[in-house]
């Protein structure tokens, strides 16, 4: 991580939330996609990590607000 903010002229706890992103589970990412997640999770809100983001798909769901069906 140290690499990739020096490299891209930004901070390390920058490139953390950035790369918790990527651990998203389909279906939250189709939602956000689709506008269909819960008002309060914006880009923002994920990039600044003012949600902690499980890795477990299923608890991510619960965490984030969004385990009804699609």
């Amino acid at each position: 991580m140290v690499e990739i903010a020096r490299r891209d002229g930004v901070g390390k706890q920058y490139v953390s939330r950035l790369i918790r992103l990527a651990f998203l589970a389909p279906e939250m990412v189709e939602r956000i996609v689709v506008g269909r997640q819960p008002p309060e999770l914006t880009a923002q809100t994920l990039r600044t990590g003012r949600f902690d983001i499980p890795v477990d798909w299923t608890a991510q769901k619960r965490a984030l607000g969004s385990a009804q069906p699609a």
